[in-house]
């Protein structure tokens, strides 16, 4: 919720809104440009989990290769959803543009950007993402 609230003080600082409006925060929405920012910063701050960063890189041959991805991957990905065999479904309803606070918790929390790990929950002794 404080990094929510950090991007629409921001936000409402360019727009010139009152912070504290709870009527205005209320409807008030992100900036998709924001929570890719938000995402990138805490993927250099450490605090993703390394398998939610790997993506996969158009080399096949000889065999497939993978590196790191950036914000704006991670945040593609968790939106619009990936593909592959353990792919999953997009988060939000639209993949891209605004974001609600909901919407920005369904990010942190998917598998393609696991937040502190919170896209671990523990399901009868073993360990599983939540959105599968």
């Amino acid at each position: 919720r404080v990094l929510y609230d950090a991007m629409l003080v921001s936000s409402s600082n360019e727009d010139k809104m009152d912070p504290n409006d709870e009527q205005l925060q209320k409807n008030k929405l992100v900036p998709g440009k924001e929570v890719c920012q938000m995402i990138q910063h805490l993927q250099n701050t450490c605090q993703l989990v390394p398998d939610s960063q790997i993506v996969e890189t158009d080399s096949k041959i000889p065999y497939q290769t993978f590196r790191v991805g950036t914000g704006a991957e991670l945040t593609e990905r968790a939106r619009k959803g990936y593909g592959g065999k353990e792919g999953g479904e997009g988060v939000t309803k639209a993949g891209e543009g605004p974001v609600s606070l909901e919407e920005f918790h369904d990010i942190l929390k998917s598998r393609a950007v696991c937040a502190w790990g919170e896209c671990y929950v523990k399901k009868a002794g073993a360990m599983a993402t939540s959105d599968k």
